[in-house]
This record gives C-alpha cells, sequence and structure tokens, in this order.
C-alpha cells in the first residue's frame, strides 16, 4: 500500500521577513531560503517558576504514578497540567518560543519531575532532546508544526542507532518512499509529529537521514509493556506499507550541523553541546528519582518491624541506620558529581566551544555512572523495605524498576561507558561515543 502525504505541512503564518544580514548569510544554502519564521516574543517562565510549580505538582504526579503504569502511558490530564506549568517549553525550538535553559536548569527541572513521576520526566526529557532534529530543516516545514497551539509535547524522535530500529527510504522524483517501523518511540502517544530515522542505503550504515512526519500517517502499535518506564508509552510507530516524504521533509545529519551553525550566527539557535548535553541533563531524571525514594523510605521506617530479629521497630535497627546512610551518600555522590558534570557543560557553552572527543567520552560515563548509582540507591532501599515493598500498591518498587529500566538505556549503560573510557586510558580505541543518526556525516 503506498500513501503519499501533502507537500507541505500547510499555510505559514506570521513570517518575519528577514534582515539583511541574516538574508545575505542563508542564500549559501538554498535550501534553508525557503522562509523564516516569526520569532517568538512572549515571555517564558524562568526555570526557578516552572520547577517551583513542578513542586507543587508532585503530590499529584505522585498519585497518579501507579495509574500511568497501568495505562502505559502518562494521563492526559497531567499532561494538561505540565503544559500549564510551562513544562514543555523545554521540548519546543527556542526560536518558536520554547525555552531556551542552561544545563544546569535542566536537570533541576528533570530532578524535580522525578521526584514526582520518573517515567513523566522520562518523557519530557527524551522530546526535549529530539527537538534538536528541527534544525535539520528549513522554518518553512518546521514552523507549522510548533506554532500552532499544541498540550504537551509537539514530536517524538526515534531510530538511527541500528536499522532495526529505524526506516528505509527509497528516492523518487520529489522526494522519497518510506517504509518501516520504529520501536521505543517516547512521546509518540501526545506528539503530532515524528522525526523517525531512515537509512538509504542497503549497504553503508553511514547513509542515514531523518524524516519529518505527521503521526496521522502512522500506525501506532501499542505494544509497549516493558517492566520498568512502561507509562512513558515507548511504543511503536510503522509506516502502513510504503509513504511518500517530500524532499523538503528529509533532513541529514550534515544539514542538521549547518543548519545549526546558521540559526546560532542568528542568535536562534539552540546551547552547544547536542546529544551529550541531552545526555548529562538526563541525570536530573535519576537524581530526582532517588530523591523519592528516600523520601518514601524514611516515611514508612517508623512503622515497619524487622521479623526474626531482637528491634520491633526498624527504626531502631543498626543495620537499617548503616543501610539509610549508604544510600544517602550514593545519592549525594552521584548529584555532586552531576554538578561537576553539568558545570563543565555550561562553561563549555560560555566559552562558545563544543565538547571534543575525550570530554564526550568522559561525559556520557559521568552520565552512565550517575543513573546506576542512582539506581543501585533505590535497590538498596528496596531490599531493606520487606516482602510488603513488592506490593504494587508500594511506591517504591515501582520507582525501583523505573530507575533500573532507565540506566539500562544504552546511553545509560555503565559497563559498556566504563570499558569505553578505560580502553581510551590505557591508549586502545575506545567505541563510538553515539551511534546514534545525530552524530553522524552523510
Amino acid at each position: 500500500m503506498v500513501r503519499r502525504s501533502s507537500r507541505c505541512f500547510g499555510k505559514r503564518e506570521g513570517r518575519e521577513r528577514p534582515g539583511r544580514r541574516a538574508h545575505r548569510r542563508l542564500r549559501r544554502n538554498p535550501r534553508f531560503t525557503k522562509g523564516m519564521a516569526m520569532i517568538t516574543t512572549t515571555a517564558l517562565p524562568q526555570a526557578a517558576e516552572i520547577i517551583a510549580r513542578v513542586v507543587e505538582l508532585q503530590p499529584w504526579l505522585r498519585d497518579q504514578q501507579a495509574i500511568a503504569e497501568q495505562q502505559r502511558r502518562i494521563p492526559q490530564e497531567t499532561i494538561e497540567r505540565l503544559s500549564e506549568a510551562g513544562v514543555f517549553s523545554l521540548s519546543k525550538p527556542k526560536r518558536y518560543g520554547g525555552a531556551d535553559f542552561t544545563t544546569r536548569e535542566m536537570l533541576d527541572i528533570y530532578r524535580a519531575l522525578g521526584s514526582g513521576c520518573g517515567a513523566t520526566a522520562w518523557v519530557v526529557w527524551a522530546t526535549a532532546g529530539g527537538n534538536m532534529w528541527s534544525n535539520a530543516f528549513a522554518d518553512e516545514v518546521v514552523a507549522p508544526v510548533y506554532e500552532t497551539p499544541w498540550v504537551g509535547n509537539r514530536t517524538f524522535a526515534v531510530g538511527g542507532t541500528s536499522r532495526h530500529m529505524s526506516g528505509t527510504a527509497t528516492k523518487v522524483d520529489g522526494g522519497w518512499m518510506v517504509k518501516g517501523a520504529w520501536p521505543f518511540a517516547t512521546g509518540s502517544v501526545h506528539a503530532s509529529h515524528g522525526y523517525l530515522a531512515v537509512f538509504y542505503d542497503d549497504t553503508d550504515d553511514s547513509k542515514v537521514g531523518m524524516v519529518l512526519i505527521p503521526k496521522e500517517q502512522l500506525i501506532a502499535r501499542n505494544d509497549w509493556d516493558a517492566m520498568g518506564l512502561a507509562a512513558t508509552g515507548s511504543q511503536t510507530m510503522a509506516t502502513d506499507g510504503e509513504l511518500f516524504v517530500p524532499d523538503e521533509r528529509f533532513g541529514f545529519p550534515a544539514e542538521l550541523a549547518a543548519r545549526t551553525a546558521e540559526l546560532v550566527s542568528q542568535g536562534r539557535g539552540p546551547r552547544r553541546g547536542g546529544l551529550p548535553r541531552s545526555i548529562v541533563s538526563s541525570t536530573g531524571v535519576a537524581l530526582g528519582m532517588a530523591d523519592q525514594a528516600m523520601e518514601v523510605f524514611l516515611a514508612s521506617i517508623g512503622r515497619r518491624s524487622v521479623p526474626y530479629s531482637p528491634y520491633t521497630r526498624q527504626v531502631d535497627a543498626p543495620v537499617a541506620h548503616h543501610i539509610i546512610g549508604r544510600a544517602a551518600m550514593q545519592i549525594r555522590a552521584a548529584g555532586r558529581l552531576a554538578d561537576a558534570t553539568v558545570a563543565e557543560f555550561d562553561r563549555l557553552d560560555a566559552e562558545n566551544r563544543d565538547p571534543n572527543a575525550d570530554e564526550i567520552l568522559q561525559f556520557h560515563t559521568d552520565a552512565a555512572y550517575i543513573w546506576n548509582e542512582c539506581a543501585t540507591a533505590i535497590e538498596t532501599l528496596l531490599r531493606a523495605s520487606g516482602a510488603s515493598a513488592i506490593s504494587k500498591r508500594m511506591p517504591l518498587q515501582l520507582i525501583a524498576r523505573n530507575c533500573r529500566a532507565g540506566s539500562l538505556h544504552a546511553a545509560h549503560n555503565v559497563d559498556t561507558w566504563l570499558e569505553n573510557l578505560g580502553r581510551s586510558m590505557v591508549g586502545v580505541t575506545a567505541g563510538p561515543s553515539s551511534m546514534s543518526v545525530l552524530e553522524r556525516r552523510s
């Protein structure tokens, strides 16, 4: 079955006539001269305001955690409340009125969200990172997507790490015939469009690009059923046969880099760091879940006994004191490492410098280490909570499963990144810092 989509997303509104200097710069790349969207001047909430609003929402988010897991998606009312709080300004590009926060501010927002619901924080983080792909397309293509009113995250992005997680594309007159299935499509439940990776050469894995497709032209398989982060709704999105995608909605990694440089020169681009910056900021999600786990444990320790021991109350048991201290120090150490890592990222941003290969490797390893330490600390508290903690009515088991699931993401897998760091330190070639389509050059 072949489905053909419109060659454009609709009439572009609010177009601003570019200044002569910007126009001269853009003429160097004809692909991006077709239009410039209006720079939104509406005042956005500051990071501190968003954090304060999220903290107010934490009781709601915690109450909804189990419901969200059962539904295997973030409930619509939660999306609406977060949208009102300004949270989804993170998943909107700066030039269309989105947030322009430092790595420190992003991590703090994710930490506040993670302390309410780890799966919700994961969705916000993933969709915020994915919107960087908007830079690979002309403004007239993406402006209609982001400038129309929407509740929640407008886009999601997935694929590129391997062929089995991506689609394929064949060049035809005026565009590409695309087909495939994209698993782990976090954010697809509430989005209207997706950035999807496609391989366009049968034998060369470096030949990969990204297509922008309205979600209504895709099939949602509703197949996400995981032991952790089940509420993220990270289902598989697929085409129904082949789908025609016009040339203007096909982006290459090299164009992403060129377009990003153009936008930065105009003052409309994202902060430096790209995917590694997103990975580092994700540690706020893990730290937030660890914060919540410690609160839950301390709130119940006075009511818990220790069967088959001399202690009628766990709060009186020295072993419990040791466990709490150890978990607290794991969380504190992870937080201190996150502080140092984001400070380094923001320093590079202030110096207008991208991280080099060695720095990227260290950043990835730092993030993976933080995720693992948080997951381990939460599991330590879970083991000390007794058999009653395994009930799905109890929040600690859900927090533990969510955090461990997040730590198993390829970008957060501590064993992989410790090996890469060790290889680099002894002069042996390490694995690539990223297999993502975002880091490729075609």
